[in-house]
């Protein structure tokens, strides 16, 4: 649960910071994240990418031209796992979201603006933002014998820390009903 709230928040924050260069994104297998990419100066995008560092150079993790994704240079590990966060892409928001998360997806993430195509070279794209998404599992729970002992445990703190609580209470609660008698 901690991880999935970490990611919320990283993507959160992440989506409302132009450029947002750096960010790293924890997550696990079969969860959804968003990579975030966000230039509100960009009012009419016609053409951008979002690919992968160690993909070969006809390949990408999403495309985007003449209003609508392309499939084709998508290698099959990313088909029917990444859409586009608003297809409406307003207020610059070039965001994509990554579903069914694998072991494999691990990786730098770059989404870039493409000012004229010519198989990715870097000097006809902007880089607008660059993302580190690690997947790894989740811890194991522990052994069941150590989870019992520590629902025992807590059991008992609690029931000792109320009842002792309740005690003080009373007592102090006997001390101000029985001053008035003293004085």
């Amino acid at each position: 649960m901690w991880t999935l709230s970490s990611v919320l928040f990283l993507v959160l924050v992440g989506s409302s910071v132009s450029g947002s260069s750096g960010l790293r994104i924890k997550a696990e297998p079969g969860q959804n994240v968003i990579l975030p990419c966000r230039d509100p100066n960009i009012h009419q995008v016609s053409v951008f990418e979002w690919n992968r560092t160690d993909l070969e150079k006809d390949e990408y993790v999403f495309f985007y031209r003449n209003k609508r994704p392309y499939l084709a240079g998508q290698p099959e590990s990313f088909q029917n796992r990444v859409f586009l966060n608003n297809s409406q892409m307003k207020d610059g928001d070039l965001s994509v979201v990554l579903k069914n998360l694998k072991m494999n997806d691990n990786g730098t993430y770059e989404c870039r603006v493409i000012k004229r195509r010519r198989k990715r070279s870097v000097s006809d794209s902007t880089l607008i933002s660059t993302i580190q998404l690690s997947v790894s599992p989740p811890p194991p729970p522990p052994p069941p014998g150590e989870k019992q002992q520590l629902k025992v445990e807590e059991a008992n703190a609690i029931a000792g820390g109320g009842s002792r609580s309740r005690l003080s209470l009373i007592f102090l609660s006997g001390l101000l009903i029985l001053r008035p008698l003293v004085l």
